[in-house]
């Protein structure tokens, strides 16, 4: 294969992961709250546009453009990662988040303040645990149904004390 049509295929590798990768979560309601996850497919296309960047820095010869290329590479490993790994919970017990960092849980009881901004909810407890959820990607509804499972918890909770 040509270097220009190893460009190219590169190029277009990691155009078509990277329109695969974007779009809102998957949000399930269920009878004690609900679960938000990525769909499989969408931390996939994050890991091909990877690719296409780790085969773009192959493929060119001068050194910045591969450095930017394998840092392109870098990042889209990592949110392909993350896309795979996240999960956020609001269940009978409390909100719970699962990432790249790890997994933080808040009790009901134990959250002291949500604070909300234009595309992200912040859920504190008493012991500082911050919950992050970033809603850049929720479909107006998504957001709405997040908000008020939290705010019904929160009312239960402080009602039931």
């Amino acid at each position: 294969m040509s270097g220009r049509r190893k460009l190219l295929a590169a190029v277009a590798l990691i155009l078509l992961g990277a329109i695969v990768s974007m779009g809102p979560p998957r949000l399930t309601l269920t009878n004690a709250g609900l679960s938000v996850e990525y769909p499989w497919f969408r931390g996939v296309g994050a890991l091909a546009a990877a690719l296409g960047a780790a085969l773009l820095a192959l493929a060119v010869r001068r050194r910045w453009p591969r450095i930017a290329a394998g840092a392109l590479a870098a990042l889209g490993l990592a949110v392909g990662a993350h896309l795979l790994a996240y999960r956020l919970e609001a269940d009978a017990a409390g909100l719970s988040s699962r990432g790249l960092a790890g997994r933080r849980v808040v009790a009901w009881p134990a959250i002291s303040r949500v604070e909300g901004g234009p595309g992200a909810i912040v859920v504190v407890g008493a012991d500082e645990t911050r919950i992050e959820v970033d809603t850049t990607d929720f479909r107006p509804e998504q957001r709405a149904s997040l908000e008020r499972t939290i705010a019904r918890r929160i009312h239960d909770n402080s009602a039931a004390r």
